[in-house]
């Protein structure tokens, strides 16, 4: 009988199998008891204010764990102090974390450092002041971190927080109460804030008096100027930019010397002037002198010559009242109409000699393309291809020209070059990437500096300052300069009498651009693909040559010839006396005398576009005298500039007798009868000549005259005909008077300090005298008008 091998052989292979299996149960058996000891291993650790990282080295090498984690979420983790004696490492490990926003893992011998997963809440809602007005800028933070978020023009707010349990919310704004709010669940939460009651009983300046904010009847908002004097800003209506409920303040351009626009209550006029009543210690400040032009050449120039305080240095300002209701009108006419800003200056202190000098830098970034999601050189061209393929349509025909990838296909096509041109100066288009912010713009950078002396004793005392500031805008060719003084004098002959001496100056330079020049506009809107050096085909449209329609454009040459400049100087001198006659009666009087005097002056030359699209009809030097082109063009020579000199003086004169008288400490009455006598003179001469060429001496070249004048095209109208732009109307003289004769009187009773009752009484004369001359080549014409 023979042996069955295979049933031999089966009975070792399920032996193998068993003993396999055993082997591998012992293994894992091994293992679990080796990681339950190393779990349940008890070490000692005494740590004092170590980071999170070195506390994990230091457990690593203690125990046989190891720890993994990344390096940025335990980074800011730097004060671990844990003492544990005989405790295990997950116990350390809670220890250590508690109060983090981190968890850990054990898997076997490795441990994962890791962040909690935490849900993300949204919280948002209105900050509003407690007559209901919209509290732009107001803050609200999350206590004990560093969320938060700032209120909008409208008063709201959102911000995304971690979901986590004692939520308290901060509420703040300047002069107001701040309020806290604990997180119950609710994603809106509308908050209305009080003024700080450390405020009630401050003094505030309203109108033509002082008094004490619990008797205030009206809309009136106070700030100090050292809570929003910025470093970035060197006037103070920049900084009040987010910083009142119910203002808005518009920034109308980003050059450096603009004046931003203000509207206390809102748009009050569709085509009015909007603009606040400036006040500075009680006396008006006139409205800024005006431009006796409309034209392109004046719109950047207006927007640097300033406002009713430019002159003021932010650094000689105590605090701003800013009124807002129908109250203002009351106290200053329909002048205030659109609101007051009443600006108060520092007083003189009585101590012992002091020398203050502060100043600031500060440098901002140049902009870039990556800012912007903008095409480069070659995107830009392929975009151009992919339109023509798709068969879109252009506008208009492309110029002829190798500068533009619409103007080099349309030659190609035109078979005014080959196809090897073509690719050629394509492949030149799509690496071209001419960077027009480096080119057109910079960091912008400004210094102030501040130096100021002050001094006295209870009898005197003064105080002297001056100021410099220099700011390089973002734009090549845009820079401000400003200095001003000021010395403020104060004596009391005796106890009740005080009379204060102030004298104001100051001197600026603002340079701008011509119109139609916008470095920045040009740089965010043109093709990366033009050559900045090249002088590239623009469209154009000269009326008396319609055979031109191109001319030639570069943005550098346009922004070297031409620009805009203004300077002006300023000087006040203002003195105010006061005399207590009893403790609750004062007299007041206070006069003022300002000087405002501005040179303003924008050119264009003979080699910008802007020349030889409006008055020439061909390039700078590309035609002979003789030929037909020279014939037809107004200006042949030279180009455009306006000039204007203004002046501007006036007066203002107030008697003020005040009433102030408390019974029980609960029940007061203040009353106020005073006069005022306002004169303001403006003065200007403004001036456009063509043929201005500043190369050759600031010389004057006649245009061309009416018989020599020869369209190409059109017709030729008899006598001045189309020349009457150049030879009428370029030289103007204005002269103007306003004269103000008011008597006022106000009445406020305040009644056991809750209830107030308040009565303004203003009558007012105004007397208006405008004498406007007008000068051409052919006359002059006089008007005068009595009002």
């Amino acid at each position: 009988m023979k042996k069955r091998t295979q049933s031999s052989s089966k009975g070792v292979s399920y032996v193998s199998r068993n003993f396999v299996k055993l082997c591998l149960l012992w293994i894992f058996s091994l293992s679990s008891l080796m990681i339950q000891a190393q779990d349940n291993q008890r070490i000692s650790v005494d740590l004092r204010g170590e980071s999170l990282e070195s506390t994990l080295w230091y457990l690593q090498n203690r125990t046989k764990f190891i720890f993994m984690y990344a390096t940025e979420d335990i980074a800011n983790i730097t004060d671990i102090s844990v003492r544990a004696k005989n405790k295990t490492i997950t116990e350390i490990l809670d220890e250590c974390l508690e109060g983090t926003n981190l968890t850990y893992e054990v898997s076997g011998t490795a441990i994962v450092i890791k962040k909690r997963k935490t849900n993300k809440i949204t919280i948002s809602g209105w900050i509003r002041d407690a007559s209901g007005e919209a509290l732009p800028g107001a803050t609200v933070t999350v206590r004990g971190s560093k969320h938060g978020a700032i209120a909008g023009l409208d008063g709201h707010y959102t911000f995304n927080i971690p979901a986590q349990e004692g939520l308290i919310l901060t509420y703040s704004f300047i002069g107001m109460e701040k309020k806290t709010v604990r997180y119950t669940g609710k994603k809106t939460i509308n908050v209305t804030l009080n003024s700080s009651s450390t405020e009630i009983d401050e003094v505030v300046v309203t109108g033509y008096q002082n008094i004490q904010r619990r008797d205030l009847v009206g809309s009136i908002t106070t700030v100090k100027a050292k809570d929003i004097l910025m470093p970035s800003y060197t006037t103070i209506d920049q900084m009040l930019q987010g910083r009142v409920a119910g203002m808005i303040v518009t920034n109308t351009s980003s050059r450096v010397g603009t004046a931003p626009k203000i509207q206390i209550r809102g748009t009050s006029t569709l085509l009015g002037n909007q603009d606040p009543l400036w006040v500075v210690d009680g006396i008006i400040q006139e409205d800024p002198l005006e431009l006796n032009a409309s034209s392109l050449m004046t719109e950047d120039l207006k927007n640097i010559i300033g406002n009713q305080i430019s002159w003021l240095n932010p650094a000689d300002i105590e605090s701003i009242s800013i009124l807002k209701d129908a109250s203002a009108t009351a106290i200053y006419g329909s002048k205030a109409s659109n609101g007051v800003i009443e600006i108060t200056t520092k007083k003189n202190t009585t101590d012992r000699l002091s020398v203050n000098y502060t100043s600031n830098f500060v440098m901002g970034t140049r902009p870039n393309y990556g800012q912007f999601n903008y095409m480069n050189s070659k995107e830009r061209v392929l975009f151009s291809q992919e339109a023509f393929n798709w068969g879109t349509p252009y506008g208009t025909e492309p110029i002829k020209q190798i500068y533009t990838y619409e103007g080099l296909l349309n030659m190609y096509l035109s078979h005014d070059i080959s196809s090897e041109d073509f690719l050629a100066q394509r492949n030149v288009l799509e690496t071209q990437n001419t960077d027009w912010f480096k080119l057109l713009t910079r960091r912008s950078f400004s210094h102030n500096h501040n130096i100021s002396v002050s001094g006295g004793t209870n009898k005197y005392s003064y105080a002297a300052s001056m100021g410099y500031s220099n700011s390089e805008g973002q734009e090549i060719g845009n820079d401000s300069e400003r200095m001003t003084g000021r010395v403020a004098i104060t004596i009391r002959p005796v106890q009740k009498l005080t009379i204060n001496a102030t004298i104001n100056g100051s001197v600026s330079t603002n340079n701008g651009f011509a119109g139609g020049v916008n470095p920045m506009g040009y740089a965010t809107t043109t093709n990366r693909s033009i050559d900045p050096d090249a002088y590239y085909q623009m469209k154009a449209s000269y009326p008396y040559n319609s055979g031109v329609k191109s001319l030639s454009y570069n943005f550098e040459n346009e922004r070297n010839n031409s620009g805009s400049k203004s300077k002006s100087s300023f000087m006040s001198a203002s003195l105010d006396l006061k005399w207590n006659i009893l403790d609750w009666l004062t007299y007041q009087f206070t006069g003022g005398y300002s000087n405002n005097n501005s040179t303003n002056e924008a050119w264009e030359t003979e080699q910008t576009f802007y020349i030889a699209e409006t008055y020439r009809g061909y390039d700078f030097n590309s035609v002979s005298p003789n030929s037909k082109e020279f014939g037809a063009a107004l200006l042949p020579f030279g180009g455009e500039l306006f000039t204007n000199n203004a002046q501007q003086y006036s007066y203002n004169i107030q008697n003020k007798l005040q009433f102030s008288k408390a019974f029980n400490n609960e029940n007061r009455i203040n009353a106020l009868v005073g006069m005022e006598l306002r004169s303001s003179t403006n003065k200007g001469v403004s001036n456009t000549v063509w043929g201005y060429a500043p190369d050759r001496g600031e010389v004057i070249t006649l245009p061309t005259t009416p018989q020599a004048f020869t369209p190409i095209t059109g017709s030729k109208d008899e006598g001045w005909g189309l020349l009457k732009k150049i030879y009428d109307g370029g030289w103007r003289k204005v002269n103007t008077t306003d004269n103000y004769l008011s008597v006022f009187a106000t009445l406020a009773y305040s009644l056991k300090n809750r209830y107030v009752v308040n009565a303004k009484l203003l009558q007012k004369s105004e007397m208006r005298k405008d004498i406007v001359i007008e000068l051409s080549y052919r006359g002059f014409s006089c008007t005068s008008d009595y009002s």
